[in-house]
């Protein structure tokens, strides 16, 4: 009975240890084939990135942009500082002139559909691109995106970009053209720097623009939306700020009352907000009829937009009960 029970027991075991050793194989090859796939598919989108890219004269990327869908209330990350982008010199029996641009032209659209899976983008395209006098084919012409803070400094460096491309007249597009496009996200403000520079000099052209989305139509700051009468939302300058207060006008004879006012991107990410609360104290005065006012300014993150929605609430409570009441309206800030 117990020399049974022992092969009963060894055979147990040996089947345990079969089947041990099967579930480790077969981890190994899913760890396999998993590790295949993502490899694969890492090589997918490094293949699909933009065929235009290109590498920068001073070994720095230099690309498009890709659509990695909505990151509201997270801004870009900026680029280190970038030096001047120098070319060769010029080839005997080429201009010898510095690059003095003329005004390029731009234009803003809808980022294209394949660019653009979530409807967030917009596409800036500068061309036209020309100068005073003739050039060598080694002056750089160089296009660098960022937001208002983007700045070239005394010494040619350029702070606060997010992109940057470098073109030359002996290296231009396939087209055979300079010019440059960037995707951006949209209802947003950006800055673009067109900077050419060789041997002999340097010029730059400036260029603040927007892509507006969602706001057409919308009225543009200062501006009043509401009846102030009643309940109301006004954008006004007040020291240099954008500054945005909710009125209400209460009957007076409450026991509370809350009024308050936000500011959201159109994905509602927010951007600023402010409230102003009454509670009725027997010890005091009750509140008397007239206005109630809140004041708001927006965040540094939404000093980045150029399009917002503000957002006003209002509840009280009297003799009769509670009442509530709300404004939505989009606004434009340039």
């Amino acid at each position: 009975m117990f020399q049974s029970r022992n092969i009963l027991y060894k055979d147990l075991n040996i089947q345990k240890k079969k089947t041990m050793d099967k579930m480790f194989y077969q981890s190994f090859l899913y760890l396999l084939l998993f590790t295949s796939l993502l490899l694969v598919n890492c090589s997918e989108k490094k293949s699909d990135s933009d065929p235009s890219a290109m590498i920068g004269l001073l070994g720095l990327n230099s690309g498009t942009q890709s659509d990695q869908g909505p990151n509201d209330g997270k801004l870009e990350p900026v680029l280190p500082p970038i030096p001047p982008v120098v070319g060769q010199p010029a080839a005997p029996g080429q201009p010898l002139n510095a690059p003095v641009l003329n005004n390029p032209q731009n234009q803003v659209s809808d980022a294209p559909l394949a660019q653009d899976q979530y409807g967030i983008y917009g596409k800036i395209l500068v061309n036209n691109i020309s100068f005073q006098q003739p050039v060598h084919n080694q002056t750089t012409i160089t296009a660098y995106l960022g937001r208002r803070n983007l700045k070239l400094e005394p010494d040619g460096t350029v702070v606060n970009a997010l992109e940057f491309r470098t073109l030359t007249p002996g290296n231009p597009n396939p087209d055979g053209n300079l010019w440059f496009s960037f995707l951006h996200r949209s209802n947003e403000k950006y800055r673009l720097l067109l900077v050419a520079r060789n041997e002999f000099g340097s010029s730059s052209k400036e260029i603040n623009f927007s892509h507006n989305r969602d706001c057409i139509g919308a009225p543009l700051a200062p501006a009043t939306v509401g009846d102030c009468n009643d309940h109301c939302m006004e954008a006004s300058i007040v020291g240099g700020q954008m500054e945005f207060r909710a009125k209400y006008k209460h009957p007076g004879d409450i026991e509370n009352l809350a009024l308050e006012i936000y500011a959201v991107s159109v994905t509602a990410a927010p951007l600023g907000s402010n409230g102003t609360y009454y509670q009725f104290n027997p010890t005091q005065p009750p509140l008397p009829p007239g206005f109630q006012t809140v004041t708001m300014t927006i965040s540094e993150y939404g000093k980045n937009h150029m399009c917002m929605e503000l957002q006003s609430f209002v509840s009280f409570e009297d003799g009769i009960g509670f009442h509530d009441f709300s404004i939505f309206h989009r606004m434009r800030l340039e």
